[in-house]
């Protein structure tokens, strides 16, 4: 018998102390949707859309990681959860995307990753495909790094 997958990990987000980013996500467990399909997707994020493609969605984050200068979401328009479901045009709409990012909102560098796949590995919070385009600020001596959840890593006691 397979388990069906649920749509979020609320888990994944307790590590990272988020509270009304936990309160949202017990909401939407109780909605049993996957609050990044199209559909649901604005019923409990509070940014609007930036671009709307054919196949993304761009926003900011709505519970951007703590010390961000940007925190952008690329949301893909239909439900996916891996990225060997992505295809070749969405490719290249995600690419455009990400340019058109780097001059609406210029940043000397920036950090891109993909959630993909089963976020008992990933660490991300929703099971649908999504990438991160994550800005800090410049490094001096009076800031902190920017911590993320890529995956876990067998721990002291295992």
């Amino acid at each position: 018998m397979t388990r069906k997958k649920k749509p979020v990990n609320i888990k994944n987000a307790e590590i990272v102390k988020r509270e009304a980013y936990v309160n949202v996500l017990k909401k939407i467990t109780e909605e049993g949707m996957c609050p990044f399909c199209e559909k649901h997707l604005m019923k409990h994020h509070p940014n609007p859309i930036i671009f709307k493609g054919s196949h993304w969605l761009v926003t900011k984050n709505g519970w951007p990681y703590e010390g961000t200068r940007h925190h952008f979401l690329l949301i893909p328009r239909r439900h996916i959860e891996s990225i060997e479901q992505i295809k070749a045009d969405a490719w290249s709409e995600l690419q455009r995307y990400l340019r058109k990012l780097q001059k609406e909102y210029p940043f000397a560098g920036g950090t891109f990753f993909i959630r993909s796949g089963d976020v008992e590995y990933t660490g991300a919070t929703v099971q649908h495909l999504h990438a991160n385009v994550v800005v800090g600020k410049k490094r001096n001596k009076i800031t902190d790094a920017i911590r993320v959840i890529v995956g876990f890593k067998k721990g002291p006691s295992s």
